[in-house]
């Protein structure tokens, strides 16, 4: 928790130093998505690292939105948090499309909230809960939303043809077409259970409401991307693992 909550801190410190208004970061960001999670998800643990951002938030006058585990409803949830330039916790999504691994372990979310995040009517959809397009559409339907984050640690399925994009991007315009909005990605750039299999991580995708491929970000290399949403062109600026 030390580590990534130091790592994000720099991140939004360098996202703020490029203008930035925002910064966004993956599934489960903040104690690390990785089998140590069963240790990890306690809120005397997982509250004091939220409350730092939202310190680093007001100092920076910056928004945020990350993955953590929450306890505040029934059971434990692996959730995406919204914080807001003031450090105000606007909103939370929990993860309704629970792998079966995660569904030992955390509770399954039954709806998908929609808040302001930086002027946009925005929520979330959690790592492969980009393959269920119809169930997303539903809850959003006549919502009228506006900015889509996709946190999650995706990479290509091994035992399907390879494509480029792959199929989970293809997903991603698809339902970017559907409700109409951007979708930003924000996928983990390391396998923390399987470095092995790092080579096709990270490669975030930013898509237009038409379902254009804006841009992705590099393979497999943690850094921070900074850009206008709309705007195919973007700044990288690499960080260490």
């Amino acid at each position: 928790i030390e580590g990534n909550l130091a790592a994000m801190l720099d991140a939004m410190r360098q996202a703020k130093r490029a203008g930035a208004e925002a910064c966004v970061f993956p599934e489960l960001a903040l104690p690390g998505f990785h089998r140590e999670i069963v240790a990890l998800a306690k809120p005397h643990l997982i509250e004091p690292a939220i409350k730092s951002l939202q310190a680093e938030c007001a100092s920076l006058s910056i928004a945020v939105a990350f993955g953590a585990p929450t306890f505040n409803g029934p059971g434990l949830r692996n959730s995406y948090l919204f914080l807001s330039s003031t450090g105000e916790r606007l909103a939370e999504v929990h993860k309704n499309g629970l792998t079966a691994p995660e569904a030992t372990f955390f509770a399954q979310g039954t709806d998908r909230p929609i808040t302001g995040f930086c002027g946009l009517r925005t929520s979330a959809v959690i790592c492969r809960e980009i393959e269920d397009e119809e169930h997303v559409c539903r809850q959003l339907q006549g919502h009228s939303v506006q900015l889509l984050l996709w946190p999650g640690q995706m990479r290509p399925d091994p035992d399907k043809p390879a494509s480029d994009p792959p199929e989970h991007v293809l997903q991603a315009q698809a339902l970017a077409v559907r409700i109409g909005a951007y979708v930003v990605q924000a996928n983990w750039p390391n396998a923390l259970n399987r470095p092995s299999e790092s080579a096709d991580t990270g490669h975030s995708a930013v898509i237009s409401p038409r379902g254009s491929l804006l841009f992705r970000a590099p393979k497999a290399e943690p850094g921070v991307a900074v850009f206008t949403l709309g705007e195919s062109q973007h700044s990288w600026f690499a960080s260490e693992a």
